[in-house]
């Protein structure tokens, strides 16, 4: 849909993100690098469902959606390139993916592409177009992302689309039009709600939509709540409002980079102990998943940890820190399963995002409220100092995987936990002498033109605009639009709806 544009992120921003302490412009290159990715997958889902299923791909209405889709970047590239970042296109992007690719459940996927047209129709409206054309709704659901999901009356398997207004048999939507209390709760049209917390002085604000009807988020591993009443609105906004409040005195620079990262919150049904249920996807990028939660402190944690995963996340899509055909299984503190070795990474990178938080309540507050936040200090410091111990000199961590974990001891350690400094323990308190390693048996490689195979060489990247550095200029180079010919293959194994749950 476009030439190549090169990303660059220089090496002390490279530095700083693996210390928990991204810049603004390393930020911005994962999220150019995620505008990148879905619109390689939006392209293949159009390739593939218009060459291998002609007849689908039009009597879904996906043809008239892709043409919409294309009008729209051709209208307004930057707000199409945003457009893109709502967090669960990548997840409908993904199921249509795998499911055309034949590595995922084949019988949702004329619902899918049913969705097309309408995804489409809202590319069109949020570039200031007004399309005209009929929608499929299926299952009885209009979805529009960004707008909202429209509950159509039984049997009513096309909706007319007129620019904002959606016509329904006897009535007439209008998209984006204010709402009172009980039509944005219990009315045919389930629109977006914000959590806005402003700023205060420096302090960054937070802007984050309640997602709690779109058709797709239920990705995250665990139950998702339904429509949320008025009064659950308002807890949501009085416990996020306290939390941020929190996380903006204690950690102002960390609560920056979650703004940037984090775009919407999903409601979780709450676990048997009634909080600390969270989660984020690999698939949503933007999207923490969380459980109501009463303790601000614990929330605020929640949100550190699972926006460190989501931009782990986006730089995994973009550079192979793990070699991807390595097959060990490793023990960490947090979790009494064995855990691939890209796990283990991930996790213990969510864990050290929340240290530099623990360490300044514990040196700010008196009391007992001083002695539990050491506590958790010192539970998740000790953690991540062992599974950083199991990590290093790891052969299956690539070169910049390897250099990613460096910055991250060192991080570690300025907290006070140094990886040589504190003993390995397994969870529930095994033998220290155990081995935390378990190889499984070796799999059969996968094909190199396969998205896990080995980064290419510098003169491949320049022809395939995928990922490569540059040791000159002690810079990492990376390509919006990364390999064509397996573009297929590179989704399937990359995006995959395993949730983080670390």
């Amino acid at each position: 849909m476009s030439d190549p544009r090169a990303l660059r992120m220089a090496a002390e921003d490279f530095a700083a993100l693996a210390g928990c302490r991204p810049t603004a412009s390393a930020l911005t290159v994962l999220r150019d690098g995620q505008v990148s990715r879905r619109l390689l997958m939006l392209k293949s889902v159009a390739d593939v469902a218009r060459r291998e299923l002609p007849g689908l791909w039009r009597e879904s209405g996906a043809a008239e959606g892709w043409e919409m889709c294309t009008r729209a970047r051709a209208a307004d590239v930057a707000a199409f390139e945003g457009f893109l970042l709502h967090p669960h296109l990548g997840v409908w992007l993904a199921r249509c993916l795998r499911a055309l690719a034949g590595a995922g459940p084949a019988t949702g996927l004329a619902v899918d592409l049913a969705r097309f047209g309408s995804f489409g129709a809202a590319a069109a409206l949020r570039t200031g177009l007004r399309p005209r054309l009929t929608l499929r709704a299926p299952d009885g659901l209009l979805w529009l992302p960004t707008f909202g999901t429209v509950r159509v009356p039984r049997g009513t398997r096309t909706v007319p689309l007129d620019g904002r207004h959606v016509e329904l048999p006897g009535h007439t939507l209008t998209l984006d039009a204010p709402q009172d209390e009980w039509s944005a709760t219990a009315g045919p049209l389930l629109a977006p709600r914000r959590v806005d917390v402003a700023a205060r002085g420096t302090e960054p604000p937070l802007s984050v939509v309640l997602e709690d009807s779109d058709v797709y988020r239920d990705a995250h591993g665990h139950p998702v709540q339904g429509r949320q009443t008025p009064r659950q609105l308002a807890f949501w906004r009085a416990s996020l409002g306290e939390s941020w409040q929190l996380l903006t005195d204690t950690v102002p620079e960390r609560a920056a980079a979650c703004a940037a990262l984090w775009s919407a919150v999903v409601p979780l049904r709450p676990g048997h102990d009634r909080h600390g249920r969270s989660s984020s996807a690999r698939e949503a990028y933007g999207a923490v998943a969380a459980a109501p939660e009463r303790d601000p402190a614990r929330l605020a944690e929640t949100v550190v940890h699972e926006t460190a995963h989501i931009a782990f996340a986006a730089l995994a899509d973009l550079a192979d820190l793990v070699a991807p055909h390595d097959r060990s299984r490793h023990r960490v503190g947090w979790r009494p399963d064995l855990r691939p070795l890209g796990a283990v990474l991930t996790g213990t990178y969510a864990h050290l995002a929340v240290l530099e938080f623990w360490r300044r309540r514990a040196e700010g507050l008196r009391g007992a409220a001083a002695r539990e936040a050491g506590a958790r200090l010192h539970r998740h410091g000790v953690r991540v100092a062992g599974a950083l111990a199991t990590l290093e000199g790891r052969p299956a961590l690539t070169p910049l995987g390897a250099r990613f974990v460096e910055h991250m001891s060192d991080e570690a350690a300025r907290c006070g936990f140094p990886v040589n400094g504190f003993p390995v323990v397994h969870p529930g308190g095994g033998p220290l002498g155990d081995s935390l390693v378990r190889a499984s048996p070796a799999e059969p490689p996968v094909p190199e033109k396969r998205r896990g195979a080995a980064p290419p060489t510098p003169a491949e990247t320049g022809r395939h605009g995928a990922v490569g550095t540059d040791e000159k200029a002690s810079a990492k180079e990376m390509r919006r639009g990364a390999w064509a010919e397996p573009t297929a293959g590179w989704c399937r194994e990359s995006a995959t709806d395993t949730p983080y749950c670390a």
